[in-house]
């Protein structure tokens, strides 16, 4: 009994170690986020970007906005939107609703006036120096998305941060999202489109390195 009694009390010694590592570690973590998210956020105010990355030699950090989204008014999109309103959002038992993934980052675009077409993806792509063989396969394959379209086009040979190409490319899929599914209302129901719904932002951080 000697012996296992022995054997317990270093288990219970290791653990409490192991935990006072863990929130040591934890803690310090979540100071080293926090710096990185106020550098990050900084760049991305002062050039109105919607991702950035920090790298270190191992990986990398991200940090995106979110928003959170909500429909306030679901009887002002059905009145405008007819159909579309009924097949790509639904009702969910707690009196919310849900918008398919595509639509509701078209009406977060609309709301946010978050889309343009100024620049269009082949005129991107061109910038970067891509051949139009290679224009036209790229530009089907964007999606808006920051870290698929980063490692898209870094695959292709485009270099540096990419950071403004990049929210170029995300504006004109906005922009196409939009069109696609508002095209043709009025300004009048555009705007009572974006008052039906609410958006709000937040602050999406992670690091990204090989496991």
């Amino acid at each position: 009994m000697k012996g296992l009694d022995e054997l317990l009390i270093a288990l219970v010694d290791e653990a409490i170690t192991l935990d006072r590592r863990t929130k040591e570690d934890k803690k310090r973590l979540d100071e080293i986020k926090a710096q990185l998210t106020a550098q990050a956020t900084t760049v991305m105010d002062n050039r109105n970007l919607k991702y950035y990355q920090i790298f270190g030699h191992t990986g990398r950090f991200n940090v995106s906005f979110k928003e959170k989204f909500e429909i306030d008014r679901y009887s002002v999109l059905k009145a405008i939107l007819g159909d579309l309103a009924e097949g790509k959002i639904s009702k969910k038992e707690d009196v919310k609703y849900d918008a398919e993934p595509k639509f509701k980052a078209a009406l977060i675009a609309l709301f946010r006036e978050d889309y343009s077409q100024a620049i269009s993806i082949s005129t991107v792509l061109e910038k970067l120096g891509l051949e139009k063989a290679a224009i036209k396969a790229v530009a089907k394959k964007l999606k808006g998305d920051y870290i698929s379209d980063k490692k898209l086009l870094e695959s292709v040979g485009a270099q540096g941060d990419l950071e403004e190409e990049l929210d170029a490319i995300r504006q004109y899929k906005n922009w196409e999202a939009v069109n696609r599914f508002f095209a043709g209302l009025s300004d009048e129901q555009l705007t009572e489109i974006k008052r039906a719904i609410f958006v709000e932002d937040g602050i999406a951080v992670g690091l990204d390195y090989e496991k």
